[in-house]
């Protein structure tokens, strides 16, 4: 059984290497779309995951910000965008007197223009309860702020990269000069590329006293979430969103983009079933002869009919080989494609080339080309032998 099976591959290794031109163009089709169906699946669970990690990185679930559209200004926090709208600091303490609220922060968020063209820098000023709602931030060295109105700043772990800054360097913001307290350890999330600050120092720095970007809210019981909300749309300056509407509407995006990407895979898909297809087509015109000197010599249908398909099978292999490295290669192009198309992409990887996306990527295209193939195939089984021979004369 190994025997024949070593010799059918041999032969179809054989074929594919001697009919070139027909076998490259195939393998090339098959490369794209395995590469592009392994990029759509890989775009959706990296995506999913991306934006859980920064929904959680948050630390809160319910989010009070001031009046204007929830979405967009739970949105503009997650991506680390500048939000005009605020609410006074004197809201906070009505907020947090709610009986549903266990622990809370306040934030300031502004942007200024970066050290590149085109660039911005988030700042982010931020009150001591920041950390135990992030039980997952650690410093990679340095330390939380000396004072409340210590003029220090806290680095994210891009930042201080990039501007190759260490705990005790200077910033200048707007004229004043801060001093490096901290650098934080790498989180993957909008925090990286944060520069945060003492809450009273952001408000003073961007001349926003007593004003707040937002508040988050961590609740004792997630389910008592639709009261707090319900009580605290009366106040006329504030409106309240739950996380995991954000996350739901943002899914709601990512569904037709989904679909969008599926599609344009599902076209090249069906080139490379005809690739395939065609490349078996011709195979059986041209050895027509040989298949009824076959037959003739009592030659079983169905190993002609494993020949026939064993050399399809293996231009699908060496597709989908050639596909995997594509996407893997590509997988930065893909991601910079995405966030330059998308209003919201969450920070960190958001199009994974893992084990699992790559083998179903390859499972699947594979079994689509045999599926193809099958038809010229069984035609080389079946043909009568006096009409094969007839045919190759």
């Amino acid at each position: 059984m190994t025997g024949r099976l070593g010799t059918t591959f041999a032969w179809a290794f054989a074929s594919v290497a001697f009919h070139r031109a027909r076998s490259v163009a195939a393998v090339l089709l098959v490369a794209v779309a395995t590469a592009l169906v392994a990029c759509t699946l890989g775009f959706q669970a990296g995506f999913e995951r991306a934006l859980d990690r920064n929904v959680e990185a948050l630390g809160y679930q319910v989010l009070v910000t001031g009046k204007g559209c929830p979405h967009e200004a739970a949105t503009l926090i997650l991506r680390g965008g500048s939000i005009p709208m605020y609410i006074q600091d004197d809201v906070y303490r009505h907020v947090v007197a709610q009986p549903e609220v266990a622990e809370s922060t306040r934030f300031l968020m502004q942007s200024v223009p970066g050290e590149l063209p085109g660039a911005r820098q988030l700042y982010v000023g931020i009150d001591d309860d920041f950390l135990r709602l992030k039980p997952g931030v650690a410093f990679q060295r340095g330390e939380w702020f000396s004072a409340e109105t210590a003029g220090e700043a806290i680095l994210g772990f891009n930042v201080a990269e990039f501007r190759r800054l260490n705990v005790g360097d200077s910033i200048e913001l707007l004229g004043r000069e801060l001093t490096v307290r901290g650098v934080l350890d790498k989180l993957g999330t909008q925090d990286d590329g944060t520069v945060f600050l003492p809450l009273a120092v952001a408000q003073d720095v961007f001349e926003k006293p007593d004003r707040l970007t937002g508040i988050g809210l961590r609740l004792d019981d997630l389910g008592e979430a639709a009261g707090l909300v319900d009580r605290l749309y009366d106040v006329p300056s504030i409106q309240v969103v739950r996380m995991s509407q954000v996350q739901s509407a943002v899914l709601g995006v990512l569904r037709g983009m989904r679909a969008l990407f599926l599609a344009f895979a599902a076209v090249c898909v069906a080139l490379a079933l005809l690739g395939v297809f065609g490349a078996a087509l011709l195979a059986l015109q041209e050895r027509r002869g040989e298949l009824g000197v076959l037959r003739a010599l009592g030659c079983p249908g169905g190993t002609l009919f494993r020949l026939a398909w064993c050399e399809s099978l293996v231009l699908s292999l060496l597709g989908a080989v050639v596909g995997i490295l594509v996407a893997i290669a590509l997988r930065g192009a893909a991601e910079s494609f995405v966030r330059a198309n998308l209003s919201f992409v969450p920070g960190g990887p958001i199009v994974e080339t893992t084990p699992a996306v790559l083998l179903t990527s390859v499972a699947l295209v594979v079994a689509l080309c045999l599926a193809a193939a099958a038809l010229p195939a069984w035609r080389s089984a079946a043909a009568p032998p006096a009409t094969s021979m007839r045919g190759a004369g």
